[in-house]
């Protein structure tokens, strides 16, 4: 990420905010982090109001435009964190006010759920993705509750795909929880419906899923070649046809594995 001040140059050559905003931008792209919030006032003395009210106002499209330019590589840097701490001191923006602006509070939904969605795409949050949801949290201005009900699905997801806690590194609402145990459990009802019924066949949707988790090779060898979906505990065993307890082995590994259960 390149400073501040080439940074707002970029945003001020978007032209895509309105002109109190681009005028902000301006002193920025000039001053960087030695603009005073006087600076900033008299700018807008000019438009309208010369008030906090009337700051904050014009200045969060414009932390909005450069959260989403910091996000374009989804990581925030500490420079970055930096400058927005900066940058929120210096407009007098308090938690809650992004989700209080009529027209950024669904933007910044949209933009935390992609940001977690990816943070859980590989079923494993890594030190790395546990400080970006930190930092996510802090540069959008939201509590506890208000970023944990934002994430919560894409974790939940993330959970009934790999069953793991430990790996996905997360906490979930004692409600949201309950919601999942719930569907969790009839879930397993089903599964166990499933294998007792004697059908060894594994729909479609599970096999779609399962390759995409294991990348299309076997989770023994690496091999690409004659893949097979196996029960990981096998059928025979009481394994279910689900996605936890299949998994792709070509059909060398396969056959070595036989019925033993891994």
């Amino acid at each position: 990420m390149q400073d501040l001040e080439h940074v707002f140059s970029y945003i001020i050559s978007s032209q895509e905010l309105d002109k109190s905003s681009i005028d902000l931008a301006q002193v920025i792209s000039e001053k960087g982090i030695q603009t005073t919030r006087m600076d900033c006032m008299n700018v807008l003395s000019a438009d309208g109001p010369n008030d906090k009210n009337n700051l904050r106002k014009n200045s969060l499209p414009l932390l909005m435009f450069y959260l989403k330019v910091v996000l374009n590589d989804n990581l925030i840097s500490e420079e970055e964190l930096r400058n927005i701490r900066f940058l929120k001191l210096l407009f007098g923006i308090e938690e809650g006010d992004f989700l209080k602006h009529t027209d950024l509070a669904s933007e910044t939904t949209n933009i935390i759920k992609s940001q977690v969605d990816l943070i859980y795409s590989d079923d494993e949050v890594s030190s790395q993705q546990a400080i970006h949801k930190v930092n996510l949290q802090e540069a959008f201005g939201l509590n506890y509750d208000e970023f944990l009900h934002l994430s919560s699905k894409a974790a939940l997801e993330s959970l009934e795909r790999t069953g793991d806690w430990i790996r996905i590194d997360t906490f979930i609402s004692e409600k949201d929880y309950h919601k999942w145990r719930k569907r969790n459990a009839s879930l397993n009802r089903l599964e166990n419906q499933e294998s007792s019924s004697g059908n060894r066949q594994i729909s479609q949707g599970v096999k779609d899923d399962v390759w995409n988790r294991d990348g299309g090779i076997c989770v023994y060898c690496g091999s690409n070649e004659n893949l097979e979906f196996d029960h990981i505990i096998p059928f025979s065993k009481g394994g279910s046809n689900t996605y936890r307890n299949i998994q792709l082995l070509c059909e060398p590994c396969n056959r070595s594995k036989s019925d033993k259960i891994g």
